[in-house]
């Protein structure tokens, strides 16, 4: 694959991502009436312009494209960020084009490239934050120390 169809694939992901994430919290669509809208805008212009780019993008840009608005259905609870949005949509693209073969048969590949780069960025804050040996087993430690009551 040469450099501009790496760079459009990019593109393509990082407008699929900030463009569903945008039209869910600003326009106050829900996650799958944003990801489907703007997926089937971009699949009907490829259906009915396939000549516009070279036919490998023809294919590849409705599929990066709608794999992205995946990573672009996160909810602004879990981040409110565009760059941490945009660095989940760069991850998604770079997973997408050099392992999505490997992810076949756990629940579709670009769910699935969506999943993992949005867990990488979503983990980052954990990786920064004093208490990460702490956060997942505070639970744990409170309920294992109380005392067993028997009948």
């Amino acid at each position: 694959m040469e450099y501009m169809e790496l760079l459009v694939l990019i593109i393509t992901a990082l407008t699929g991502t900030w463009i569903t994430y945008y039209s869910c919290t600003r326009w106050s669509w829900s996650a799958v009436r944003s990801s489907a809208t703007w997926s089937m805008i971009v699949a009907l212009f490829f259906r009915f312009f396939p000549d516009l780019f070279p036919a490998e993008l023809t294919r590849l840009i409705p599929v990066a494209f709608i794999g992205a608005t995946f990573v672009g259905m996160v909810s602004a609870r879990q981040t409110t960020s565009y760059l941490g949005i945009g660095l989940a949509a760069l991850i998604y693209s770079v997973i997408l084009l050099h392992t999505s073969a490997y992810f076949q048969g756990y629940g579709g590949a670009l769910g699935t490239t969506a999943c993992v780069a949005l867990l990488v960025v979503l983990s980052s804050r954990y990786l920064r934050s004093d208490k990460k040996a702490y956060v997942g087993t505070r639970k744990i430690w409170k309920h294992l120390k109380k005392p067993v009551r028997r009948s």
